[in-house]
């Protein structure tokens, strides 16, 4: 059984927690490093959920998926930090968290980025309603990486 919540900053640990195994399971699909994010303190991370909204998935009880957003300028919003434990991919969660965030924005202009070459990340955002907008652009920490903005417009967004 699947559960998705609103983090808040009392849950510093959880967020932590699965923010750090989706850094060392998915290490080029973030902007940040393990190594840069392991030493943060208490603060840090509950300042984080502060920044941010921050929604967390739970299969069977066990936390396992994470999705956030960062409000832009006007009514725009940037989805980040997804990530879903392998083994809870296909089973509808982590369609459920970002859906959670997507609720959370509705009336907003979603955008994201996604390495080009994650194809099956790109595919499950495409199910979402999100499209390309044509800019692409480096991991600002590895240059390597090439990434595509991706966006789902409010007009596009599902109804409850």
């Amino acid at each position: 059984m699947n559960a998705v919540w609103q983090a808040c900053p009392d849950d510093w640990e959880t967020f932590m927690d699965v923010r750090l195994e989706s850094l060392a399971d998915a290490p080029d699909a973030f902007g940040s490093t393990l190594r840069g994010e392991i030493t943060n303190t208490e603060t840090d991370w509950r300042q984080r959920l502060t920044k941010s909204v921050v929604f967390l998935g739970s299969r069977n009880g066990k936390v396992q998926s994470i999705a956030s957003a960062f409000p832009l300028e006007g009514d725009e919003v940037e989805l980040t930090r997804v990530w879903t434990h392998p083994d809870a991919r296909g089973t509808g969660l982590a369609a459920e968290t970002v859906g959670a965030v997507l609720n959370w924005a509705k009336g907003k202009t979603v955008t994201l980025w996604v390495g080009e070459k994650n194809v099956a990340a790109e595919r499950f955002y495409t199910k979402l309603g999100f499209e390309r907008t044509g800019k692409r652009g480096s991991l600002p920490r590895d240059e390597s990486i090439m990434e595509v903005e991706m966006i789902l417009r409010p007009d596009a967004q599902p109804n409850d």
